[in-house]
Order: C-alpha cells, then structure tokens, then sequence
C-alpha cells in the first residue's frame, strides 16, 4: 500500500480545526470540525494503513467533513516519536484521541480505519466498549497479526503488531516472504500477499483472534469480493460468523463489492493501479468507493 506522500498532501485543500501533538496531547492528530454539523454529538477518530502516509488519512478524513462529520486524522505509527514499524503499536493512542473527543462535548466517538488501520479499529473497539460506540472496518482482518517492518521489503519481527497497556497483544505468526509475496504479485498482475495471511485468518489460535464481541457498538464491514493484498473477505466472514455465535447485540453491515481494491476510500488516485483490479475496472471500481462512501455515512446517521 505505498502510496506518494506528497500527491497526498498537495490534494488537502482544508487547515485542520486543531492539531495535536505528542508533547502536548499524547497523540498526533488533527481535527477536523465541520461548517454544519450533521451528526450532532458524533465524532469519528479515522486512520490508515501500513503506507504510514499521514496526510493521506488526513484527505480522507476531510471527505467525511464535507458531508457534515466531525473528523479527528489520527497518526499511529511512521511520524516523528512513534514507532517506524508494526512493532508493538501502542494502541494508547487512540485511547488518548477518544479520550479527548469526550471530553471536548463529544457523546459518541466512533473508529474508522483500513487495512493494518482496520485492525486497530477492531481491536480498540474490543478493548475499549465502553468508550467507543461504533467500528467501521474496511478491508478488515479478524486476527492481532505479527509484527514486521518495511526495509527492503516486508520484514517479520518476533512480536506482535500492536500492544496494549504496556504488553503486546496476543498474535499469530505470518507466512510472510519476500519470494512468496513477488511470486503471487507477478501471477495476479496485483500487489498480493494473501498467501502470507491465509493460514492466520483461517487457523489463528483463539487467543490471536479479535474478540469483535467485546466492542460496544454497531459494527460496519468494508471490503471487496476478492481482496488481492490479504483475504479481507475471509476475516469479515469469520468476524460476522463470531458476533452471531456470541449473540452480538449491536447491529453488524457488511458491505462486498465485486468491483473493488484494497483501497477502497473516497479519493481517485494514480496510485491504485497497483492493483489489477482497478487498471481493468477503473469506472466500477470508483463506483464502489463512493457507494461504500455514502453507506458508510448512512449508518453512521441511521444505525448508530
């Protein structure tokens, strides 16, 4: 998911209400607050992926602005005093983002992130019920995965992605390698390294599997029919199967579509062409964007 940090930051076209930052608030972030506030008392804390492109998040955060929301961007790793890798991720970090939402006059703080940011969606939620109200999680996965970095590649490390309370997480060990991952991007014409997740998603041991169960709100599912980077649709399957074994009492949306990528956001970029699925169907696949968009606010307004 390398995406072009400065295409990111020339596409922002609004200066955030506030920004925040590790010295003074515990956190990067920005908030952005909206001319007329359509969702009333709501806030959404919005993160990305492992392309560790802050503004990127940022240009995604104003999307849902626009449209009436109130936004917080929030950097969780691969910014100035936070970890350069998927190593132990403090998810504290959202904790303190949320923690300043309610305190500001917000009565409902809800999560929304992608890929490795959909993960830590999920397993804030599960960690933090009774401050969190709603999870919306696109191309999604149901388990707390291993550690890795980015040089020359995709490197594991002997922990786990992201900690909690000083302790990292329970996790499942990937098949993550480096021969694997171009052997399958070549022959899928895509970045994919679903053969690296597969057996996790499918196997983890119950303790490395995101207790969904736990989180105290309306969930919402994102992700596209065949997911070439990891199999998002797999894990949103097993999620859903979990919340109805455990008698899940809030609302659960799943959301597939046929035409779509593993960036499935609001925004047109050059850069997911990376994926073959968005070089063959470039119309239908952003199609399937501004759908998941305008569902995404819909439950929002409706559900939660």
């Amino acid at each position: 998911m390398k995406r072009n940090k400065g295409k990111a930051a020339s596409l922002l076209k609004r200066m955030p209400n506030r920004e925040f930052s590790l010295d003074t608030d515990g956190f990067i972030g920005a908030l952005y607050e909206p001319e007329r506030d359509e969702y009333s008392g709501k806030a959404v804390v919005m993160f990305g992926g492992s392309d560790g492109i802050y503004d990127l998040t940022k240009l995604i955060a104003e999307q849902y602005v626009n449209r009436g929301m109130t936004a917080l961007a929030l950097a969780y790793w691969n910014e100035p005093g936070l970890p350069d890798g998927f190593e132990k991720v403090p998810v504290e970090s959202v904790e303190k983002a949320a923690l300043w939402l309610r305190g500001h006059g917000i009565e409902k703080v809800g999560l929304w992130g992608i890929s490795m940011g959909a993960e830590l969606a999920l397993l804030a939620g599960s960690l933090m019920p009774e401050l969190i109200s709603c999870v919306t999680a696109v191309c999604p996965t149901n388990i707390c995965s291993q550690g890795f970095v980015k040089k020359k590649g995709v490197q594991p490390v002997e922990c786990a992605a992201f900690s909690w309370r000083g302790e990292e997480l329970p996790w499942v060990r990937l098949k993550l390698s480096k021969s694997a991952i171009l052997r399958d991007s070549l022959r899928k014409r895509s970045v994919c390294l679903r053969s690296c997740y597969e057996n996790a998603v499918l196997h983890a041991p119950e303790e490395a599997r995101i207790k969904v169960e736990n989180i105290g709100g309306p969930l919402l599912l994102i992700y596209p029919e065949y997911d070439d980077m990891w199999p998002s649709e797999l894990s949103a399957e097993i999620i859903t199967r979990r919340l109805k074994e455990k008698k899940f009492a809030y609302h659960v949306k799943n959301l597939s579509y046929r035409y779509a990528s593993h960036m499935l956001v609001p925004i047109k970029s050059s850069s997911v062409k990376m994926f073959r699925v968005e070089r063959k169907h470039p119309e239908q696949c952003w199609e399937s964007d501004m759908d998941a968009f305008e569902k995404t606010l819909a439950f929002w307004k409706d559900v939660w």
